[in-house]
């Protein structure tokens, strides 16, 4: 028999620990019947997602390993515990069972659904039964766990990673009275272990420091940033704050104890199975119908709503103003796409060395009171969130630093041409021709020399016949029979060595025609760009705008 490949796969680290489905179960079921069937343990390899949902095959690396070896031909087919593990998505089983039966290979699940063959009717209406069954499965647990976590919001309770800053976690037994305090990565995941908000004294004044800063002393968000890294605050990773960083605290409800969850929604999935989500920011909701947390608040309400109307207005000019026209109507996104910035991830700061990030602004009024087009600006990132690595002297319009590259480009490129030049006029001066007759000339000497070479090939086939009619002659044993033998021998080798030479003067042919070609076409790019500066000029080159 063949090899078969066992694979097995939980989504949790729950259901990882979970006797009767743990992924050593799932094994131990899949060699038991495997041996059943015939296969013994050197037949079989064994392929393993833990801790990864089965409504995707994208994150799964085993799987898709998997499947490239089983469409190699590489195993006899496949075995797991249920059809479940392989996918809960219709679309993906439907697509493994036909790349199985495409190349008849063999099914096996230790619930008894698939025992090898899955080449008739029956298999395939099974197959479509148990997927269908699988994501309608994962679909009502969706459902399920988004309605538990609504209610468990609705009653005040905080659902997230890491806890915002300003707040950290207490843990606490629902079968104790007493709380407790404990590492996040400790002891969390049982069933009797609870956590929740309260206030980190710590980090509680820079969160204030902030709305006062923003609200009260009216700094801009990249100001904040900048007054918080001058005078040493430091995120909760020991790191200086950003502008996003700070515009993050800003929008979340969660200092004034209102909870803002379920940011984003599935819109749709498409036939890969892949999900596209319809994204919700704290501006798309009225702000009196986030549900009220059961933790303690560290700034006053009217305090964020001032914060948050400060946010929104300034949003507002930054979308009318800096995206002018060209944004009205459609999203950041679709106008991100549309309006690709040149230099991205190119340019560098010359004061700090670190990328260069673009920005549109907007262009000044005109007498009318309208405005010009947006330009688009590159300055530094670190500047640009506030960092105090660099002072932001260095910016530079995208039209500019186009027209700084494009001069450079053509100075280094007339530099080549001229280099070429010298070259070709010191090949004439030497000998006399120019560089193209070099390689025919180069080229008709390799062909005479190949023709020596067949010359003695044709000598060494012919006294190779002639040995060999001479051995036949003679008693195989005899010293003669054998001296005739050595002669074969070493004529064989000699014609394998003149091969070898006739295969490399070949091979140099093929060189010197590269050369001869790639010289042909310097001297018709030089023809080309007699004139370059005007061809590049003629280029379409759309700035953003």
């Amino acid at each position: 028999m063949g090899k078969i490949a066992v694979y097995t796969r939980v989504s949790s680290a729950r259901q990882a620990a979970d006797d009767a489905y743990s992924l050593d179960v799932q094994k131990e079921r899949c060699i038991f019947l495997l041996k059943s069937k015939g296969y013994n343990d050197a037949d079989i390899d064994f392929y393993c997602d833990a801790g990864i949902s089965g409504t995707t095959i994208l994150e799964r690396d085993q799987l898709k390993e998997l499947l490239d070896k089983l469409e190699r031909g590489q195993y006899d087919g496949i075995c797991c515990y249920d059809l479940s593990r392989i996918s809960r998505s219709i679309s993906h089983t439907l697509q493994i069972f036909k790349l199985l039966k495409e190349n008849n290979l063999r099914l096996y699940t230790c619930d008894g659904a698939f025992n090898g063959d899955i080449n008739g009717q029956n298999a395939k209406i099974m197959v479509s039964i148990y997927s269908m069954l699988n994501e309608l499965f994962i679909d009502q647990l969706r459902e399920r766990v988004i309605d538990g976590m609504s209610k468990s919001v609705e009653a005040g309770n905080y659902f997230g990673g890491p806890p915002p800053y300003g707040y950290k976690y207490e843990y606490f037994s629902v079968k104790q009275e007493n709380n407790f305090q404990e590492n996040q990565n400790s002891k969390t995941k049982k069933k009797d272990i609870k956590k929740r908000l309260i206030i980190n004294e710590e980090e509680k004044p820079i969160v204030e420091l902030i709305f006062t800063l923003f609200v009260r002393e009216k700094y801009s968000i990249k100001n904040v940033a900048q007054y918080l890294n001058l005078h040493g605050y430091k995120t909760r990773a020991g790191k200086q704050f950003a502008t996003a960083t700070v515009q993050k605290i800003l929008e979340n409800p969660v200092y004034c104890s209102r909870l803002f969850w379920a940011k984003r929604r599935q819109k749709k999935k498409t036939e890969e199975g892949v999900r596209v989500w319809e994204k919700k920011t704290i501006f798309d909701v009225n702000f009196y119908d986030l549900p009220l947390g059961n933790h303690q608040a560290i700034i006053p309400e009217d305090v964020f709503l001032e914060a948050l109307e400060r946010l929104r207005s300034r949003r507002k000019v930054r979308v009318n103003e800096n995206t002018a026209d060209a944004m009205r109507g459609i999203t950041k996104q679709q106008f991100d796409d549309a309006n690709k910035k040149m230099f991205i991830n190119i340019l560098r700061c010359p004061g700090c060395g670190g990328r260069m990030t673009s920005s549109l602004q907007p262009a000044p009024k005109l007498a009318n009171g309208k405005r010009g087009k947006a330009k688009v600006y590159y300055k530094c990132n670190s500047f640009n969130a506030g960092r105090n690595y660099c002072d932001g002297y260095y910016s530079v319009q995208e039209e500019r630093a186009f027209n700084l590259i494009k001069e450079d480009f053509f100075k280094r490129l007339k530099e080549a041409f001229m280099l070429v030049k010298e070259y070709q006029q010191y090949i004439y001066e030497k000998y006399g021709t120019d560089e193209q007759m070099l390689f025919d000339k180069e080229i008709a000497k390799i062909k005479d020399e190949i023709k020596i070479l067949e010359k003695n090939k044709t000598r060494l086939v012919s006294k190779l016949d002639t040995l060999i009619e001479r051995q036949l002659l003679e008693d195989s044993g005899t010293f003669k029979y054998e001296r005739l033998q050595k002669m074969i021998n070493d004529t064989e080798i000699d014609i394998a060595k003149v091969q070898q030479l006739i295969t490399e003067q070949q091979n140099n042919i093929k060189q010197a025609e590269r050369r001869k070609e790639a010289l042909l076409k310097e001297s018709r790019e030089q023809e080309q760009f007699d004139n370059i500066e005007d061809y590049f000029s003629s280029l379409p080159c759309k700035f953003s705008n």
